[in-house]
């Protein structure tokens, strides 16, 4: 029996569990196809071929009592997730700048706008005398 594979393996349980936990029920199956299928393939790979399946199943036990704990404990009394209560960040509104802020800036930009094509003009200047 090595104890840091079953340590290991018990994180990797413990987080696909609390994943699903915290699923929106309509989206399970995605959790599922993209989450737990492949992680359950890969397992099962590694543990064929290195005979690992005792820590296998330690660690799945370990990892559902500590989860099926939780959920007895804390778990149930939290809301279900939904499509309204979920915030995916990125999609938020950004402040809105107030239009006199965008009008001092378009007035700072046009100013710098002017310096810079009367330095452009003044260098273009000094090139032809040097000549």
């Amino acid at each position: 029996m090595n104890w840091p594979n079953v340590f290991v393996l018990t994180l990797g349980a413990l987080v696909l569990l609390f994943v699903l936990l915290h699923v929106e029920r309509k989206r399970l199956w995605v959790a599922l196809l993209v989450l737990v299928a492949p992680t359950a393939w890969l397992t099962a790979i590694w543990a064929n071929h290195y005979t690992r399946w005792p820590e296998v199943g330690i660690a799945l036990a370990i990892a559902g009592t500590i989860t099926g704990g939780w959920w007895l404990a804390r778990g149930r009394k939290l809301p279900a997730p939904t499509s309204d209560n979920i915030k995916v960040w990125g999609q938020e509104s950004g402040p809105r700048p107030k239009p006199q802020e965008l009008q001092a800036e378009i007035n700072r930009l046009k100013e710098e706008k002017e310096r810079l094509e009367a330095e452009l003009r003044r260098l273009k200047g000094n090139g032809h005398h040097g000549e």
